[in-house]
């Protein structure tokens, strides 16, 4: 069975991004178990994954080990670490990735920036999308993240994107989109870019390189 991962680029909790996860997770879901474009291969049953950065086998902690470096590993299973073994085994069991990710600074969170760098060819031509969100819809940090993915991991990046734009009760204030209960009318009219998005990942998935 195909599988699709949705890596969160955020450890905060309370936040916005564990409630915009769980309202896309179902969304993937569905995108990628329907055809809707003639040109599109159908993908049914691919499961979608959850990859909570706040759960094990990640966070992974900063890189302190200089014996090697990432890019000399080509075994998932050769990690000196057992933590990145682990997740390297993990990220090589999927497809493709969703990556999701706030927008700090002008710029993608260090922790997800941490958490790519421990691998290397794992992420290696593997089809990806860029979904970001912030007060300005995080597109500073989807073009970095694009560039990053897209040029030193060598992912097959989906040209079309999702950027977020939060309203200032969320960006600014104290409401979060919440991981339970339906999702704010604002967050809901996303889906259909969302679903773009997927058609493109689905083309990308049926063409492995």
């Amino acid at each position: 069975m195909p599988k699709v991962a949705l890596l969160l680029g955020s450890l905060r909790r309370p936040g916005n991004g564990i409630g915009i996860a769980s309202w896309l997770t179902p969304v993937l879901r569905q995108g990628l178990q329907d055809s809707r474009s003639a040109g599109a291969t159908r993908t049914s049953l691919t499961d979608v994954v959850f990859l909570d950065p706040t759960k094990a086998p990640l966070p992974l902690g900063p890189i302190v080990d200089g014996s090697h470096v990432p890019s000399d590993i080509r075994d998932p299973t050769k990690h000196p670490n057992p933590a990145v073994r682990d997740f390297a085994t993990l990220v090589s069991s999927f497809d493709g990735f969703v990556v999701l990710s706030p927008e700090y600074n002008g710029s993608y969170p260090g922790e997800l920036k941490n958490t790519l760098d421990h691998l290397y060819w794992e992420w290696r031509n593997k089809p990806v999308v860029v979904v970001t969100y912030g007060g300005g819809g995080g597109t500073r940090c989807a073009g970095l993240l694009r560039s990053l993915l897209g040029g030193a991991f060598k992912m097959r990046v989906a040209e079309k994107g999702v950027a977020i734009k939060l309203p200032r009760s969320h960006s600014n204030g104290v409401e979060k989109v919440p991981t339970k209960g339906p999702a704010p009318d604002w967050l809901e009219a996303y889906k259909p870019e969302v679903l773009d998005a997927v058609e493109e990942l689905k083309q990308l998935l049926a063409a492995k390189p």
